[in-house]
């Protein structure tokens, strides 16, 4: 049960042992998530509400997000005491609020196109900074989108007193202290990781430096949760809010690998990949970048491929992926090789806007055909994680992979065999779930790392079928022949 404080009731009337427990909020695109934990990574409470309207009005978001946090904390009961309270959301997305911390506008979301032209003007201006921290901008950079409103709206820009991320946004409301970000979030809007600063050429861009967030480190106190939020919610004590994370960075603690030569796999519609390393790795090419650690002593890089689960929600829409997992086992190892893209274009582990998937050989059956896509995800994930290594990233034997895909067992086996790696799945990977984590590294463990060994739970561990790994090894050989035929690689 871990520590306890001994407590008074609001009548006086009895005493009541508080178990300590952390509370993450996870503020998605489509909808809000509460996941509160207690020191062991138990999950005590999890419940979350979709956004049934206005996705990007950040009103109605901290209208969700305030019901959702008072039915989770009543839920809860009077026998725990919430030690911390973090938030984590999507990057890129910019809130832009006046003087009051009042909306002047929908939030640009971090998919809107809007700002493409203005991330070219930033990559000539910023040059420096993006040659430092081995990033290029885009339209889903908050920057572009910043310098695209003082462009075609002025108006909105003028009145703007802060550009903020949603997590600052719900920051600000739960505490009434405004214009604070933590690092993560910040890398989108500009800010200089390795000087630890605001760079003084955006202003020369025009967009004042004031107008932007003051940075700390992910896991540092704001403020305490507003007095009649508490009443409201039915809290007699204090909750401390911390400085948050992105969704990424807050998936890759969820899921273990925080420490240098770890990393961590998300197979959901699309392949990402990120590790842990001592020191800023950059690459030349722009394949992936890097997020600085929460304790600023290590970096997360990683990159976003186009390949995933989507190729089986194109391919086999509306199938049932458990039935069809039991029907491969005995086709192991398929005689295809797959590039499993169903869009145009991969960002990694090659970036090539024109890029096409491809199938090489003729599939027997419908079942060899889906064993095929499953391999070729696994081949796409093996290359990831060599392109890594060759520009410097060092990873160990084992990956943590989180997201839908992993909820395969056949699947695991697959990808386990071809990279002959040990995959472990994670019980709990949310992003809510590492925020938690974040909450519990600063008000109870004295590091992250103590954090995540104590609080990170692993579900299923898969070993690579050693009859498989060279049958395996022979056809990524012709896999990777077969992409630089095509100029890929």
């Amino acid at each position: 049960m871990g520590l306890q404080y001994e407590g008074e009731d609001k009548r006086g009337e009895r005493k009541i042992k508080m178990r300590e427990v952390f509370l993450g909020l996870d503020l998605g695109t489509q909808g809000a998530r509460v996941v509160i934990v207690d020191r062991e990574g138990n999950i005590l409470s999890s419940s979350e509400d979709v956004f049934k309207e206005e996705p990007e009005n950040p009103i109605y978001w901290w209208e969700v997000t305030r019901c959702l946090l008072g039915s989770s904390i009543f839920r809860l009961g009077r026998d725990n005491k919430i030690l911390s309270l973090a938030v984590t959301s999507t990057s890129g997305t910019v809130v832009c609020v006046d003087t009051r911390g009042e909306p002047v506008m929908p939030a640009l979301m971090y998919n809107d196109p809007r700002g493409a032209e203005e991330s070219k003007i930033l990559n000539r201006h910023l040059k420096g900074l993006t040659e430092k921290l081995g990033y290029k901008f885009n339209a889903s950079y908050a920057l572009s989108k910043i310098l695209w409103l003082k462009n075609n709206m002025p108006d909105i820009y003028e009145r703007t007193r802060f550009f903020l991320s949603p997590t600052d946004f719900i920051n600000f409301k739960l505490t009434g202290r405004m214009g604070i970000t933590d690092h993560t979030n910040a890398l989108k809007f500009g800010f200089d990781l390795l000087d630890y600063r605001w760079p003084a050429e955006i202003e020369q861009l025009g967009i004042e430096l004031d107008k932007l967030p003051e940075v700390l480190a992910p896991g540092e106190i704001i403020g305490g949760i507003r007095k009649e939020l508490l009443d409201e919610f039915g809290i007699d004590y204090n909750i401390p809010v911390l400085t948050g994370l992105t969704d990424g960075t807050s998936g890759q603690i969820a899921s273990g690998a925080v420490r240098v030569g770890e990393s961590s796999t998300t197979l959901g519609t699309t392949l990402v990949i990120k590790g842990v390393t001592s020191s800023l790795i950059r690459d030349p090419l722009g394949r992936f970048y890097s997020h600085l650690h929460p304790e600023k002593n290590r970096w997360f890089p990683g990159g976003s491929s186009n390949v995933g689960g989507e190729c089986l929600e194109k391919i086999f829409p509306g199938e049932n992926y458990k039935e069809l997992d039991k029907k491969i086992k005995d086709l192991i190892p398929s005689s295809l090789i797959i590039y499993p893209l169903v869009r145009d274009g991969e960002r990694f582990p090659f970036v090539n806007p024109r890029a096409k998937g491809f199938v090489s050989g003729s599939p027997s059956s419908r079942e060899e055909l889906y064993l095929g896509y499953l391999e070729g995800v696994a081949y796409v994930e093996r290359l990831c994680y060599e392109t890594l290594s060759e520009i410097g990233v060092r990873t160990n034997n084992t990956v943590y992979t989180v997201g839908g895909g992993s909820k395969s067992l056949i699947w695991l086996k697959i990808r386990s065999s071809i990279m002959n790696k040990v995959l472990k799945r994670p019980v709990s990977a949310t992003s809510g779930m590492g925020v938690a984590i974040l909450g519990a590294s600063r008000t109870f463990y004295e590091s992250l790392d103590l954090a995540v060994s104590k609080m990170v739970k692993i579900d299923v561990g898969v070993e690579p079928d050693r009859d498989l790994v060279p049958l395996y090894e022979e056809r990524y050989r012709r896999f990777i022949e077969i992409l630089s035929e095509r100029g890929y690689v």
